[in-house]
């Protein structure tokens, strides 16, 4: 009887961290797609939101909101200090909508998710934490390519969020040249490709190993079951849309959709010292142009690559984003 008792009350008692809720967001200029924003709640009413925005290749729930224990992911983090903690996923991605331009022949078609239409879906889920939410601070947290559409979206509406951080941006590459040929409308790759890209075994000292072990464990699976199946495709294939591939190339050359100047928020420039993408010489030459920001920090941290938020030392990242947030919560009215 006791037994039964303590397993009775074992499913009774609520969880002992909070879900991650997924909102479907209709997209107006096309009725029949939808975006998935990824939620976890604060146990007390919110006191602002922050807004995570994923990279080129993998969603929300393999990156801020991968959890490598029940309850241990970013979003969990961001709610544990009080905050309404989102991801979005952009079209094409995770729980979104795959447009049709994603279904046919890659050819066919113009690359999907470029900068400036994701541009417009960060401001379709600021507006719901804004108009549905209440939350009148926020804060958006973006990574790699998602660094782009986050500072054209900051540059066009000013008075929209709070700070942006931008955690491993895309600069411009010395040896760059503009690409001249055309993307289609996806690409394509393995789940088990990508986790040993993100090893990052020819950047990193030897017998050097950063990635959490339940990335090793549960990535790759959770990846692969985050894009649908096309019929005649390889069935370890995955689609992967085309446009962030095309804005890393255009701003590797030197070009950018937006103007930093235009930026009026405080910025965050956050990498790790392996990172590949950006090193100190471009951070710091890439955070020089956001001339209007009222408060720019830049900060590296060792012993991380560019997928710094998926290894050992992701609570130094989680915890130098919070610290900047709550510096600009702090200075806010």
């Amino acid at each position: 009887m006791l037994a039964s008792l303590a397993m009775t009350l074992a499913l009774a008692a609520p969880a002992a961290y909070p879900p991650i809720d997924t909102i479907a967001l209709p997209l107006p200029q096309a009725p029949a797609e939808h975006l998935a924003l990824h939620c976890v709640h604060p146990a007390q009413p919110p006191r602002a939101a922050v807004l995570f925005v994923h990279g080129a290749s993998f969603p929300t729930l393999l990156a801020a909101g991968f959890q490598f224990s029940p309850g241990d992911s970013w979003l969990h983090d961001a709610a544990r200090h009080g905050y309404l903690a989102c991801g979005l996923d952009f079209l094409g991605f995770g729980g979104s909508s795959r447009p049709p331009a994603m279904l046919g022949p890659a050819k066919q078609a113009a690359p999907v998710a470029e900068a400036r239409e994701a541009a417009v879906e960060i401001a379709l889920a600021a507006a719901y934490l804004r108009n549905t939410q209440g939350m009148q601070h926020i804060h958006v947290v973006a990574h790699s390519w998602g660094t782009v559409p986050a500072a054209l979206f900051a540059a066009q509406h000013p008075a929209a969020l709070t700070s942006l951080t931008l955690f491993g941006p895309i600069v411009p590459v010395k040896t760059a040249a503009g690409d001249d040929s055309a993307h289609s409308a996806w690409w394509s790759i393995t789940a088990q490709q990508r986790l040993e890209q993100l090893r990052f075994k020819d950047e990193l000292p030897r017998n050097t190993y950063l990635l959490e072990p339940a990335v090793d464990r549960n990535w790759a699976a959770a990846f692969a079951a985050s894009v649908p199946h096309v019929p005649g495709d390889k069935d370890d294939a995955l689609r992967i849309p085309s446009g962030p591939l095309a804005d890393i190339d255009t701003v590797a050359a030197g070009s950018y959709p937006y103007r930093a100047s235009d930026v009026q928020v405080p910025v965050f420039v956050v990498y790790g010292n392996y990172d590949t993408v950006v090193d100190d010489q471009g951070a710091t030459h890439f955070l020089a142009g956001f001339t209007h920001s009222p408060l720019r920090w830049r900060l590296r941290i060792d012993n991380g690559t560019h997928v710094l938020h998926l290894e050992r030392n992701r609570g130094s990242l989680y915890a130098s984003v919070d610290a900047f947030i709550h510096a600009v919560e702090a200075q806010s009215p």
